[in-house]
């Protein structure tokens, strides 16, 4: 590998633009490219710390895709500059340092390639870019978040309720959120939106270049060389094909959308996709399973602005992979608008999100027939919850009712879904799993694919298993490792290739 020609990184969401900076941070040029051709606006407008008016903006231009697994799976995607952050709520936890290693209880297959102390430098970066307003203060099963832009303290009545979760095991705090100041008003969907925040501040770096319309359709693999040259894509603008050379690739296309790639991206060496001689690209898919209900009290609390997060029960007392965490929320705008001033409610929405195992026969393909707008295969998803993800969620809601019982408040859950159906949380994760491992995993610890290392899967696609928690904050961190790693050595190949030739064999 060598710095002559750019790293192009494909995708402007949280994932691709944290990547991006921190290569440029370290000298390395930069080519990005996106799908999406312009920026819509939303607003979002805050004010005392409030999030107190948000307008989305319209998703119109999204990948297709066909079912062949649970028939009501769907995949929230978009084409769009700043991906899914322009529809992001902004909830940040990091894993903790259970989560990279509980899998292994299960199978070898299970567990991370890294550790939380590989991650925890790269968690304070991402913060620091996404202005995280929060509680410094740990829980049970959750880590401490670092750097905060506004710390924030409950309210005496909720106090009392978090000691108690915690004497149980479970913790109660504000969940981290991607809020930034007090006061903004801001022509996006959300707080935090990665191409306001952060590709619009690549300008500044002379080696940065940004084209929007070029959707990436595969990666170039040169067998001669031993490794991808370049990209393929096409202008949506003029509808014409253009090759990008490229010293190395970072993919943050999103959870499906990259696997999608690798497997578009065949050769006479790579039949089934770049990087899959072992069969694992596209499998182990799993997703967070989502319930969202009405949570009606006895008797009021005090009105939230921010939700509440509670954390899973403790890990030795789950089976492997299996847990649930859940976030109590205001129900409408002006319960943030009532928090002000100290107003109670008796109603809250509660959101669960639960885990999966993520097994091999969960998984995503190219469709045989069916193709998109741009003539390439749309992606078929096959994935389905077994019934333990129902009832961890119904023992996640019982735990919840006994802890308010307990502090003498009767509490009653409506809850209108029936059915838990994949994709509603938009979590997926594990299409292009890291594992140390060819054998569970297309990358390796640095998110490298084991097979062609100039080429990095830096967002959730990347992870092993899946945890309770949020992933946007730990793709971003695991998208500011690689790219450091993937820095120094581009760096020291192209100074090892510069030096003369004497100066190396004398170096033997």
């Amino acid at each position: 590998m060598n710095t002559e020609r750019p790293v192009v990184v494909v995708g402007s969401g949280p994932s691709g633009a944290t990547a991006a900076l921190a290569l440029l941070e370290q000298g390395i040029p930069v080519t990005l490219l996106e799908s999406g051709q312009s920026y819509e606006n939303g607003l979002v407008v805050r004010a005392l710390g409030r999030n107190l008016f948000r307008k989305w903006a319209r998703n119109t231009e999204q990948y297709p895709y066909v079912v062949s697994g649970d028939p009501e799976t769907v995949w929230h995607n978009t084409l769009k500059v700043g991906g899914l952050s322009n529809f992001w709520t902004g909830a940040v936890p990091r894993f903790s340092p259970d989560d990279f290693t509980e899998g292994e209880r299960l199978h070898e297959r299970y567990r991370w390639p890294i550790e939380y102390s590989d991650l925890a430098p790269y968690y304070d970066y991402a913060e620091e870019l996404l202005g995280v307003v929060g509680e410094r203060r740990p829980i049970p099963q959750l880590s401490e978040t670092g750097l905060l832009v506004q710390e924030r303290k409950l309210p005496p009545a909720w106090r009392d309720l978090a000691a108690r979760a915690e004497r149980l095991g479970q913790g109660l705090m504000y969940s981290p959120l991607a809020d930034g100041p007090n006061f903004l008003v801001r022509r996006t969907g959300a707080a935090f939106n990665s191409f306001e925040r952060i590709v619009r501040r690549l300008d500044r770096f002379a080696q940065f270049e940004l084209r929007l319309g070029a959707h990436v359709q595969r990666l170039n693999w040169n067998g001669a060389l031993g490794r991808v040259d370049g990209v393929q894509y096409v202008d949506r603008q003029t509808g014409q094909q253009h090759r990008l050379e490229a010293s190395a690739v970072v993919l943050a296309a999103g959870p499906m959308a990259s696997p999608k790639l690798l497997l578009q991206s065949r050769s006479p060496d790579f039949p089934t996709g770049l990087g899959n001689t072992s069969g694992v690209l596209g499998r182990y898919l799993h997703d967070h399973p989502k319930d969202w209900c009405v949570l009606l009290l006895d008797r009021p609390m005090p009105c939230l602005d921010q939700p509440l997060y509670v954390s899973r029960a403790p890990y030795s007392a789950s089976p492997p992979l299996m847990g649930a965490s859940m976030t109590i929320g205001p129900l409408s705008k002006w319960d943030r608008v009532f928090s002000l001033v100290g107003a109670r409610t008796r109603r809250f929405g509660l959101v669960t999100f639960a885990t999966m195992v993520p097994e091999e026969d969960n998984f995503v393909s190219l469709h045989r027939e069916q193709r998109d707008r741009f003539g390439d295969p749309v992606l078929d998803i096959h994935l389905q919850y077994g019934a333990e993800v129902a009832r961890i969620v119904s023992d996640t809601h019982q735990r919840l009712q006994q802890l308010l019982e307990d502090a003498g408040i009767h509490s009653e859950l409506q809850c209108p879904l029936d059915h838990l159906a994949p994709g509603w949380s938009a979590h997926y994760g594990g299409g292009a799993r890291m594992h140390a491992s060819p054998r569970f995993g297309v990358l390796n610890a640095w998110n490298r694919l084991h097979e062609v290392d100039n080429v990095a899967v830096v967002d959730a696609s990347s992870f092993t298993t899946g945890v309770e928690k949020n992933p946007t904050l730990t793709a971003m961190a695991l998208a500011a490792r690689a790219a450091h790693r993937l820095a120094s050595d581009l760096e020291s190949t192209t100074a090892t290739m510069r030096q003369p030739v004497h100066a190396v064999s004398g170096a033997r």
